[in-house]
């Protein structure tokens, strides 16, 4: 041990690596305190999380002190340190989720106009709303609240006094959405509301955005603003969980049921789960809002472990749109057609009472099958397990981007016989037209809008009622809120129910709730048809009789006997690379390497993945399964898999309480 080498600080880096690094230091710097390493040509940015009086390598390079960057808080590193060993990531993984291209942004030269934001009448709160603010106000100290309210029963104006009373104390809050696309509506809500307060404190321009959307030069100003205190309230998708906070005093989570909120693809962490423990760090309140809660949400507060909080009744509306079945299988639709004569008939008499429609089918494209009538070959993807969707002209892959020109015939047989089966978003744009042609109708998929702004172009729209039938999928679900539409309409009520998921009747239950709730809002009474092939699945009958309670009973039980969340713990551990053989041959070698004389302990597969083939490379899974008296698996399963050798072009990924 070299012990002449003077301050030694041990750095975490944004980068992917195993370990943390040692360098010199020419006097102690402060933990969480930003230092410039001398590693490759611009040298990179690291993090201070220890000050040694020496270190077991020799030959230490020195870092260098970067004061003029605001230090992170003990709890903001903690936070970044527990995120990636919670989802056993690399231990940098958290602090390159907080900057900008592993970098700490350059400090802007000018400051950033803030848009003109004209406030909005204050709000006022019914009686239920003043008592979950009461609540939430009256804690101390960090508590989980599950804020459960009917779709339009005034939850976001709880947000609202909520940040209202942070602004008031100087402090800070972040407020997370799973969409980008609800963003711009919520940011404008909110702002308005708060910009009469804003002149009451220190704060200046309190309330921000962030998310992957907003242009780079933003981007560089709001971190800064966030760095610096200046921020107060910030509304952003997952990823403004990283954000260096100086004083968080309150964190919520809207629709934290939605599976967005869980980061799929490279650094996995689910945002939900993030925000309660980041809440947790920082000793504060975190609020968890939903008409539809997570089943591990909801049971979390059945069991008393979160405040449950409950909003029953709409506010300012005429209560809840009636729910009825159209069933598919009694009342036969045209070939080639998706609307039932019952709700073609619902949206005239919408339209003739200059009322909005909105129908929703969560998938888009024209077709989602391409079948030759000739041999039945369905046409794949060359890349991927998956059937290509018709657009148009083209045929394109909704997992990896492949598209293709429609062919001219079967590249199997040669046979021009090809048809298309599954009704796509344009499909039934293609229906409308021909049944209403007087209509105006817009489109609301991945397809028409590509940005944020295009969205926030759209909901203006709805809400000027330049829009009189709006065909959409889930992006029109999640808090949208449309003050002149009357008449949901769900094209295919059962195709959540089709896949062979665990949650797939949660699922589709939030999603088909959500949509409903978007009928009615206003002093109009609103009704939701939903088109079925099964009307008598205990879903349907959930939905009608606005039973959820009962519904997610039955859920909850029928995942106790598996162990299943939140009953549970699961880590999924994923091989995968460009021979299946040598993948599959891998899994089957970690498989034997397991523990299985462990009690209470279950390992599943190996087994081909949901998608066998994505972009050419091969996936094969095994899932590690524990009830929770079992403990924590994280430390198990990342000993289980570094002792066990791999082939050397086979990717081996772990994900912590997959979805």
């Amino acid at each position: 041990m070299d012990l002449s080498q003077g301050p030694v600080v041990r750095v975490l880096l944004p980068r992917a690596l195993p370990t943390l690094l040692d360098y010199r230091a020419a006097t102690p710097l402060p933990v969480g305190s930003f230092v410039r390493l001398p590693m490759g040509k611009l040298g990179t940015t690291a993090v201070v999380v220890e000050n040694l009086a020496s270190s077991p390598f020799g030959n230490l390079k020195l870092a260098e002190a970067l004061p003029e960057i605001p230090t992170l808080t003990p709890q903001t590193l903690a936070f970044y340190r527990w995120v990636a060993r919670y989802n056993l990531a690399p231990p940098g993984e958290g602090l390159r989720a907080a900057l900008l291209k592993g970098t700490v942004p350059p400090l802007p030269k000018r400051v950033a106009k803030a848009p003109k934001i004209t406030p909005s009448a204050p709000v006022v709160l019914h009686p239920e709303q003043q008592a979950a603010l009461a609540a939430i106000q009256g804690s101390s100290g960090f508590k989980a609240w599950l804020l459960d309210g009917v779709t339009g029963s005034g939850k976001t104006e709880v947000y609202i006094e909520l940040l209202r009373s942070i602004i008031m104390q100087g402090g800070q809050a972040l407020l997370l959405v799973p969409e980008i696309a609800l963003t711009p509506q919520l940011l404008q809500r909110v702002a308005g509301a708060l910009a009469s307060t804003a002149g009451q404190s220190s704060a200046i321009n309190p309330t921000l955005a962030w998310h992957s959307g907003i242009a780079e030069g933003a981007r560089k100003a709001a971190w800064w603003r966030i760095a610096k205190g200046e921020a107060a309230v910030v509304v952003g998708a997952r990823s403004a969980l990283f954000l260096p906070f100086q004083n968080l005093q309150l964190v919520i989570v809207d629709e934290e049921h939605d599976p967005s909120y869980k980061q799929a693809e490279g650094f996995k962490y689910h945002g939900r789960d993030s925000a309660v423990q980041l809440a947790h760090l920082w000793g504060v309140p975190c609020v968890l809002g939903s008409a539809t809660p997570s089943l591990e949400t909801y049971h979390h507060a059945m069991s008393g472990k979160y405040g449950w909080l409950k909003l029953h009744n709409r506010h300012g509306s005429a209560g809840h749109a009636p729910i009825a079945l159209i069933d598919l299988k009694a009342e036969k639709v045209a070939k080639g057609q998706y609307l039932s004569a019952t709700l073609k008939a619902a949206i005239a008499s919408t339209l003739a009472k200059h009322e909005q429609a909105l129908l929703f089918l969560n998938r888009r494209g024209n077709a989602p099958l391409l079948v030759c009538r000739g041999c039945g070959t369905r046409r794949g993807c060359p890349r991927c397990s998956t059937t290509l969707v018709v657009h148009g002209d083209r045929l394109q892959c909704h997992c990896c981007g492949f598209t293709e020109a429609y062919p001219d015939d079967c590249p199997t047989c040669g046979s021009t016989d090809l048809a298309t089966y599954g009704p796509g978003t344009r499909k039934v744009v293609t229906e409308v037209h021909a049944a209403f042609p007087h209509a105006r109708v817009a489109v609301a998929d991945s397809d028409a809008l590509t940005t944020s702004g295009q969205m926030a172009a759209l909901m203006h729209q709805m809400t000027s009622h330049a829009v009189d039938i709006l065909i959409g999928t889930q992006m029109v679900v999640k808090g949208h809120h449309f003050p002149h539409l009357t008449l949901v309409g769900v094209i295919d009520g059962d195709m959540g129910l089709a896949q062979s998921e665990a949650r797939s009747a949660e699922r589709c239950f939030q999603q088909l709730y959500q949509v409903a709730g978007r009928a009615g809002r206003e002093s109009k009474a609103g009704q939701v048809l939903i088109q079925t092939h099964d009307p008598a699945h205990p879903l349907f009958a959930a939905l009608v009789n606005h039973t959820r309670d009962d519904f997610y009973a039955t859920e909850l039980e029928a995942r106790k006997p598996w162990a299943d969340s939140p009953f549970g713990r699961s880590i999924m551990v994923q091989l995968s690379g460009k021979q299946e053989a040598e993948v599959k041959a891998a899994a089957n070698t970690l498989a034997r390497s397991f523990p299985h004389t462990t009690p209470n302990l279950r390992l599943l597969g190996p087994a081909p993945a949901p998608l066998l083939k994505v972009r050419d490379t091969y996936r094969y899974r095994l899932l590690v399964k524990a009830p929770l008296a079992f403990g924590p698996l994280q430390p198990l399963v990342q000993g289980w898999v570094e002792a066990t050798p791999l082939a050397k072009n086979v990717d081996l990924m772990v994900e912590v309480e997959p979805l």
